[in-house]
């Protein structure tokens, strides 16, 4: 259910993704690994990529996954004075480690052949002429009129990673929170919390160790959960809330939420509408687990669910910015989303 690719933005595209804050059961295995880039000519640089997929792990180049991914939308360039904000993440990214991401072709669920959208979106890459000239600075790359097709694997994955480090605008610069990877090949990285100025001068305010984030499978934003207080937005669910689940035996008990977590995810995230014949509806990531042992993605319009029947199960685009999910204690992690009874991905 899980897969993770290395460039990652922190906060919780299977279930829930971006920068990734989990506190309590950690996310999905993250690995990194090398690419030779031979370009044409006389240049050669190596490039550290990290992908990863749901029960897959590192994905080499060629893996064909089915459907086609909507592109993402173009790292903004110019910083407003200093480096580009393309030169800004490369100077995280060069101090702390690849960033460890949910790749966007894989979450959430695995899309198009990676190397076919490498070709596909290089000439919407380079329109962002400021980025796409970073980019070949760093890999090593000399400006050509072609490339190869390890070089264009290689700078459609920096892409990638680029877009999913976020900085957002403060006085002080722009204020970054990451999880980067300690060391090729790892599953462990530091989540580090800082600024960057337009310079490219780096203060931390705080670096921990930190597994891999744990990529999108969860809940839209808003979605409220059952609690003995009543209904509460699960954004704003803290650890220790008291929340309805189901204990060993079957019956509705309250118990404290022992992990929360959000991942950020990107702007083509797409999320499972689910109507069922009573009216309850919920929009969740696909691979979210459902009560029954299915992802809801795997949910078919006409088949029995929580009493009753599936009426709609759509995919819709989702602009919340981030997902999220909870982990009651107990037998089950069960809890109820809009009155829907749904499995928790922090088990």
């Amino acid at each position: 259910m899980r897969a993770v690719v290395l460039v990652l933005g922190v906060t919780l595209v299977a279930g829930c993704g971006g920068a990734a804050t989990v506190r309590g059961t950690p996310g999905p295995s993250a690995t990194a690994g090398f690419a030779t880039i031979t370009p044409a000519g006389t240049v050669t640089a190596t490039a550290i990529t990290a992908t990863i997929v749901p029960g897959i792990g590192t994905v080499p180049p060629g893996t064909i996954p089915p459907n086609p991914t909507p592109a993402p939308s173009l790292t903004p360039s110019p910083a407003p004075g200093g480096l580009t904000q393309a030169q800004l993440k490369y100077r995280l990214i060069d101090q702390f480690g690849r960033l460890l991401f949910c790749d966007p072709d894989y979450y959430p669920v695995a899309r198009a052949d990676e190397q076919a959208l490498a070709h596909q979106r290089l000439p919407e890459i380079q329109k962002d002429a400021p980025t796409f000239s970073a980019i070949l600075s760093h890999l090593g790359i000399a400006p050509s009129a072609t490339y190869t097709s390890e070089q264009e694997l290689a700078i459609y994955r920096d892409w990638k990673m680029l877009n999913a480090l976020r900085l957002e605008t403060v006085s002080a610069g722009f204020h970054f929170v990451a999880i980067f990877s300690s060391a090729p090949n790892t599953q462990q990285g530091n989540r580090v919390d800082g600024t960057i100025d337009q310079r490219g001068n780096v203060t931390i305010a705080s670096r921990t160790p930190s597994g891999q984030p744990p990529c999108p499978i969860c809940l839209a934003r808003g979605t409220r959960i059952a609690t003995p207080s009543g209904d509460v937005a699960v954004e704003d669910l803290r650890l220790g809330d008291l929340v309805w689940t189901l204990d060993g035996s079957g019956g509705r008990v309250a118990a404290a939420l022992v992990s929360v977590g959000s991942t950020p995810v990107p702007s083509t995230h797409r999320v499972v509408r689910l109507v069922l014949s009573d009216g309850r509806a919920v929009s969740v990531s696909p691979g979210h687990p459902t009560a029954d042992g299915r992802n809801v993605g795997d949910l078919v319009v006409g088949e029995d669910y929580d009493g009753a029947t599936i009426v709609s199960s759509e995919r819709v685009a989702y602009e919340g910015g981030a997902t999220f999910d909870v982990l009651p204690e107990g037998a089950t992690g069960f809890y109820w989303a809009n009155g829907v009874l749904l499995g928790s991905t922090l088990r």
